[in-house]
């Protein structure tokens, strides 16, 4: 075999990788943070390193090549990470000699997982490793156990993170009480004050937008017109309004350019911060690594008369009583809708007069694929009915095959018992010939040829009986099922329209790509398999 370092003598190849977390990302938005961590300080720092390290050939060899892989806003608890899988790419290809990261919480916070690529991936890939602040280096450290140092940094890391975190809980209560406001970006339609971050002020440019909104909602219009009129007079949304200052906003996971939705206008809608009450713990995390989840309502901080309000608390309060109405009358509605864009993943919505479907986020966005996209809903419908009267046909073709199907079931169920009772047969005959045996009627080697004999047989009995169990318990759950669906075809066997409820009852997803093109995904696959499996064999037997 060909050793790794010989075939990149000439050309050493180092890969420098960097990452941050989601958390530490904001740092040219809040100066006072510690950049530490910061993208570009890592850069700095490994270059700094490479060039001292590598350079004149001290290492042995006289080029070599960086390359840098990066990510940016991603958990070290997790390994699924881009630039970490393109690095790992690289390696597995033979073109990784050396990688280098700033410490070992760089490569990952899961100390167990990131103990193992140290020891065990790397080293096996034959690739030289180096974390620069702990100053590790695989190369030199051969009888240092870099699995240990990771677990204790990690151990002290956890420790510190838990007493942090009951220590912020505690100061951002405290401030939540206070009426402070403690995010890292103002609401829209506010900025943080310069004299004081944790207050509001109003933002001139955005808060007529804000007031805006609530005037129309209040004459009546809907919050998807109000989203078009947005769109329409070209007013930068949210996130576009703070990619175009940078400021305060995650500007990585949304599009050069990105227009209102109707689900932003309704969260401002619903926003009390705008009449000058400051609402605070509505999230929270359960535990240190834990989901971020929702606070009930009735648990919410309140604070009246922290900042200047936007809109006086009546307009509020019936733009509330509207929206609060829209949705007691359309409570009782079904609104199952299987309908999904293809080309952007959002539902399909219904027009006014129910004749086309159309993508609402389509319908607003001019850079999006599926903008103004229509499907009339006759058509759409008219396929996915056609398609599901071919299916319930075909299965009362095939109900008929399988009402004489269930005699298998049964010989499985009598197999059963057969089988456990030859397996007691076979254990009481093990007991007996141990006793012959100690009084002599069996010799040592005939007594371990028929013990062994009688063990295999056993084994093999054992499995008999767990396959038919395995077997019994899928035919009684594909019986259900089957049964389940023989109802429901029963029951809408002269189906004409598809309803709500035949949707919600049939379908799972229709997954529209274009009016020609779409895909249909039942809730009933295996059934529907099960009917086309049964079809073929019946056509390779004629």
């Amino acid at each position: 075999m060909v050793k790794k370092g010989l075939l990149k003598a000439k050309v050493y190849q180092i890969v420098m990788y960097i990452r941050i977390s989601r958390e530490d990302d904001d740092v040219s938005i809040n100066s006072k943070k510690i950049e530490s961590n910061s993208i570009t300080n890592q850069r700095n720092l490994l270059y700094e390193f490479i060039h001292k390290q590598f350079a004149g050939g001290q290492e042995g060899f006289d080029k070599y090549e960086i390359t840098e892989k990066c990510d940016d806003g991603y958990s070290g608890k997790k390994f699924k990470r881009p630039g970490f899988m393109e690095m790992m790419e690289m390696a597995e290809n033979n073109l990784v000699d050396c990688i280098i990261v700033k410490d070992f919480s760089r490569l990952g916070r899961d100390y167990v997982e990131t103990g193992n690529y140290i020891e065990q991936v790397f080293p096996k890939l034959g690739i030289r490793f180096i974390s620069v602040n702990d100053h590790y280096d695989s190369s030199k450290n051969i009888n240092r156990a870099a699995g240990l140092d990771v677990a204790f940094k990690n151990v002290i890391y956890d420790f510190y993170s838990r007493d942090t975190s009951k220590k912020l809980r505690n100061v951002r209560r405290k401030m939540a009480e206070r009426g402070e406001f403690a995010s890292a970006n103002a609401p829209y339609g506010y900025m943080k004050s310069r004299q004081d971050k944790h207050k509001l002020v109003i933002n001139p440019d955005t808060a007529p937008v804000v007031r805006q909104i609530f005037e129309l909602r209040l004459a009546g219009m809907s919050g998807l017109k109000i989203t078009e009129m947005l769109n329409a007079q070209c007013i930068p949304s949210p996130a576009q309004y703070a990619i175009n200052t940078k400021t305060g906003m995650d500007w990585r996971k949304v599009n050069e350019i990105t227009g209102w939705d109707n689900s932003k206008v309704i969260a401002i809608l619903k926003d009390e911060r705008y009449t000058g009450v400051m609402v605070s713990l509505k999230r929270t995390l359960k535990g240190v690594y834990g989901k971020d989840t929702k606070v009930d309502k009735k648990d919410w901080l309140r604070v009246e008369g922290t900042h200047e309000a936007i809109v006086p608390p009546e307009m509020f309060k019936k733009v509330q009583n509207i929206m609060l109405n829209f949705e007691k009358s359309s409570y009782k509605i079904n609104r199952y809708n299987p309908f999904i864009c293809g080309l952007c993943g959002r539902k399909l919505s219904k027009c006014s007069n129910k004749t086309f479907y159309y993508c609402r986020y389509g319908s607003v966005n001019p850079e999006a694929d599926c903008y103004k996209a229509r499907y009339e809903t006759d058509i759409l419908q008219g396929i996915v009915l056609e398609e599901l009267k071919l299916h319930l046909k075909e299965f009362t073709e095939f109900q008929k095959i399988y009402d004489a199907m269930p005699l298998n079931n049964v010989s499985v169920q009598d197999n059963i018992p057969i089988y456990e009772n030859t397996l007691e047969k076979l254990s009481f005959s093990k007991t007996s010939m141990y006793e012959q045996y100690k009084n002599g009627k069996l010799t040592k080697e005939e007594y371990l040829d028929q013990k062994k004999a009688v063990s295999e047989q056993i084994k093999q009995y054992e499995e008999m009986v767990r396959s038919a169990k395995l077997e019994q318990m899928q035919n009684d759950k594909e019986h259900n099922k089957i049964k389940k669906f023989r109802d429901l075809v029963y029951k809408y066997q002269n189906i004409q329209e598809l309803t709500k409820e035949v949707q919600e009852a049939f379908i799972d997803k229709v997954i529209v790509y274009s009016k020609e093109r779409l895909k249909i995904i039942w809730k009933f696959e295996d059934i529907f398999d099960l009917i086309y499996k049964n079809k073929n064999n019946n056509s390779q037997r004629i």
